[in-house]
């Protein structure tokens, strides 16, 4: 008697390069026609620019509130602009995943928070564990700018911080 599937969820990290698309196309192979699994497609964003993240401050209390507001416009306008590429790789997996035979409701999208101040890929396990993924499945080469961040590739970093 085959043995039965029991609901699954993993999580996908996208971005905009083409290890994004072979890790959808990787994901649909996988799961074939399997039901009870749910995708959470997550994009990882870049944590926010160095000048983005405080200002000096004044010392009147109105123009400081007003000095808060305008860098938190900054800020949301700095999101947007990075979220904006990901928008059409997002609607890509979704299709693909679709397409395999996936429900709409099996499927979730999320970004990550550049203002959360944890290290990227703590941040990363932490939305995996939240959604009870027990599978992460990153693109080889993906998010260049993680390497730059942390002097090592996004799968090096999870496996440090998986195996600790």
């Amino acid at each position: 008697m085959p043995k039965a599937i029991t609901p699954e969820n993993l999580m996908l990290i996208v971005d905009e390069s083409s290890a994004t698309g072979r890790a959808v196309d990787y994901i649909t192979r996988l799961l074939g026609c399997h039901r009870g699994v749910h995708v959470y497609l997550l994009h990882l964003l870049p944590p926010l620019p160095a000048e983005l993240l405080e200002f000096g401050g004044a010392e009147d209390p109105r123009q400081e509130q007003q000095l808060q507001s305008e860098l938190h416009r900054e800020q949301q306008a700095w999101i947007a602009t990075v979220k904006a590429p990901a928008r059409q790789v997002l609607d890509e997996a979704v299709a693909t995943l679709r397409g395999a035979g996936l429900f709409t409701y099996e499927i979730e999208l999320a970004h990550s928070d550049p203002l959360d101040d944890r290290d990227p890929t703590i941040s990363l396990l932490k939305h995996a564990q939240e959604k009870h993924c027990h599978t992460i499945v990153v693109g080889n080469h993906t998010h260049p700018w993680f390497r730059k961040l942390t002097g090592s590739s996004l799968i090096e970093q999870l496996l440090r911080h998986t195996n600790e």
